[in-house]
């Protein structure tokens, strides 16, 4: 039985590795007093009470139990503020959509919102392949769509989720339970940006944490601070013995060690921080196949079915690990199968051939799945959350209800979760890693095994305290061309890797023809230096800007290779997770007065890190330096201008001269 104790001071500094103690503290950088107060009151005086019996007076009794009803209305705040934001996200979305809707169909594509002139090439009862002329939306595979006659509040309408995009080709499900059961194929379409609601979903896990009142606090306790890491010491030596076997077999440096030894042995749950190029999801796939190896049932999750099925790849190859599937539908499972070997997939978890009692395997599903009758009822030892700076509060509190202990492996300092509504109270917008990792860091990964010396700089001292370091099998790594470059001889010097071409153009917006042509140009020449198309990629922030750069890259076709079509050129958001030789990174803007407009979204410091930190060996920034004098109206936005203007300091500037 813990001891009743005060409250640490909110904003505390990092605690380091776990030291099995169980301690107290405020959440950090509150937002809202009232609640904030409240909660404190239960962190410091009711968390860890004494209990009832043994009182000897009725004055300590009736202190105690007034003392249980501040925890309860704490509890209750606490969940209403995060049902608040569940309902603002959705209302807030919802009148976007209707507002958007509302234009004409010119704007709608304009904005990103719409596809228009879409043809239905190909149509069955569960899909529809698509055709369009051009496609400048901001569409992502797996948003909610609506394909219509151009009218979106006019039948025939039907919702539908985005499956696959291949640029003007697109793959189309039906989010309705008739399918597409009367679409014939046909001109005349348009695709409009749509809306699902799946408040209940999230609503009723909120439900089922108050209600619970063991696992409520135990759960609660550990989102506000009260409750830190806890190591099991009898399995922390067992997690060391394990370590050592892979070391000799797979090669573990000291911090994937430490944090595969503390997530095995945690008796509650434990943070793994994994920065670009780390193997973060390599060290999941040895804890989650350890903990498997040891009896346990293990879900793997995540905030998006790519990210499942990337972990379970990852343990199948990498451990080979037999009992291992996912559960979901089975058009998210399609890269699931390789060459050599497959993760199963079953729409249920009755279905699979596992006894829902017995442990030993490691369930892939996605957060809400546990709330339906796919894994609704299965309860699992340990529960891991991979990409867990892109989990909200409440889908991580949907995931943590079916798990006794909890391992959140992501970095917090990459892509957030996307945030629509305007908040009151800052702390519900958090995700699940940032919000833990105030009070309980764990482990960093501090190795990159993808960066060479010269990319890793600068977001090591930016982002990470300058605690990431390249490996030294790559700290000196070079581009390798087949040939000397005959064009942008100084950009693609092998010698040089990280570059800022310097253009003098202004009052660009969403394009930047000057940029656009010469990122193209750029990767034509690598192509024809014998560089694999798939080891290029070139990013912008706005899919405007990458159409554009597509445009100029088939033009450039016919004079190189129709191999240009295979190189990714996409926004921040897309790229995360990948990596390539080299990565051309087009800034675009040079308003300032329209970059300090967007600037919550241009300026976020986490994307500019992902999109730095993908190339392994040469990092080429275009843009022009009239962007660095943008004075967005927020001071946390003007701060984040400062990391721009420093890294077109700290790098190797090329002036670019001349029309392109």
């Amino acid at each position: 039985m813990g001891t009743c104790g005060r409250a640490r001071d909110p904003g505390g500094g990092r605690s380091g590795a776990s030291t099995g103690r169980l301690a107290s503290s405020a959440h950090p950088g509150g937002d809202g007093a009232g609640i904030e107060t409240r909660y404190n009151l239960w962190l410091g005086a009711g968390y860890l009470c004494l209990p009832l019996i043994g009182c000897r007076t009725w004055w300590t009794k009736w202190n105690l139990l007034q003392g249980f009803e501040k925890i309860r209305a704490a509890m209750a705040d606490f969940i209403a503020a995060l049902k608040e934001f569940v309902n603002v996200e959705y209302e807030t979305q919802v009148r976007e959509v209707y507002k958007m809707w509302q234009q004409p169909l010119d704007v709608r594509v304009a904005e990103g919102k719409a596809i228009a002139d879409v043809e239905v090439v190909q149509v069955s009862w569960d899909y529809a392949v698509l055709h369009c002329e051009e496609n400048i939306s901001k569409f992502r595979e797996g948003d909610m769509l609506l394909l219509n006659r151009g009218d979106p509040g006019q039948r025939p309408r039907y919702p539908c989720v985005l499956e696959k995009e291949r640029g003007t080709e697109l793959v189309v499900s039906p989010n309705h339970s008739s399918g597409f059961i009367d679409l014939s194929p046909g001109k005349g379409w348009v695709l409009d940006q749509d809306v699902c609601d799946l408040r209940h979903i999230i609503l009723g896990a909120l439900d089922t944490l108050a209600d619970s009142e063991t696992q409520g606090e135990h759960i609660l306790g550990i989102l506000r601070g009260g409750v830190r890491p806890q190591l099991n010491a009898s399995r922390e030596r067992e997690a060391v013995r394990l370590a050592r076997h892979l070391e000799r077999i797979l090669g573990l440096n000291a911090s994937q060690r430490e944090a595969f030894v503390h997530a095995y042995a945690t008796e509650n749950y434990y943070l793994i921080q994994g920065p670009p190029g780390t193997g973060k999801t390599r060290v999941l796939a040895m804890i989650a196949s350890a903990l498997a190896g040891a009896g346990q049932r293990v879900l793997v999750t995540a905030f998006t079915h790519r990210a499942i099925n990337n972990a379970l790849r990852t343990i199948a190859k990498t451990t080979h690990y037999p009992h291992v599937f996912k559960v979901g539908q089975a058009r998210y499972a399609d890269d699931l199968v390789w060459g050599e070997g497959q993760v199963a997939n079953y729409e249920s978890f009755p279905y699979s051939v596992y006894d829902p009692e017995g442990g030993g395997s490691i369930v892939g599903g996605t957060c809400f799945a546990l709330r339906t009758r796919r894994l609704d009822g299965i309860k699992f030892d340990t529960v891991i959350f991979d990409e867990a700076g892109q989990v909200t509060l409440p889908l991580a509190i949907s995931g943590m209800l079916s798990g006794e202990r909890y391992i959140f492996i992501g970095d917090h300092k990459q892509m957030a979760p996307v945030i629509v509504g305007e908040h009151a109270e800052e702390w519900v917008t958090r995700s699940i890693f940032e919000t833990l990792f105030q009070h309980a860091p764990g482990t960093m990964l501090d190795i990159t095994y993808r960066m060479n010396a010269e990319i890793t700089a600068f977001p090591s001292q930016r982002f990470y305290e300058g605690r990431l370091h390249p490996a030294p099998e790559v700290r000196g790594r070079r581009l390798k061309l087949a040939r000397r470059p005959r064009r942008h001889v100084d950009l693609l010097d092998p010698e040089r890797p990280n570059i800022f071409a310097e253009m003098r153009h202004a009052e660009r917006g969403m394009r930047a023809p000057e940029e656009a042509r010469l990122a193209a140009e750029l990767a034509a020449e690598a192509l024809a230096c014998g560089l694999s198309a798939h080891e290029i990629a070139i990013v912008a922030p706005f899919r405007a800007q990458g159409r554009l750069i597509r445009k100029y890259l088939q033009e450039l076709v016919a004079q190189h290779d129709e191999s240009l079509n295979d190189i990714v050129v996409d926004t921040v958001e897309r790229i995360q997770g990948q990596e390539r030789e080299i990565v051309i990174v087009s800034l675009t803007t040079s308003d300032p007065g329209y970059a300090a407009q967007c600037a919550e979204f241009y300026f976020q410091p986490n994307r500019l890190n992902v999109a730095i930190t993908r190339p392994r060996v040469k990092r080429i920034v275009i843009g022009s330096p009239l962007l660095f004098q943008a004075s967005p109206e927020k001071p946390e936005h003007r701060a984040w201008v400062e990391h721009f203007r420093a890294l077109h300091a700290e790098s190797d500037v090329v002036a670019i001269s001349g029309e392109r």
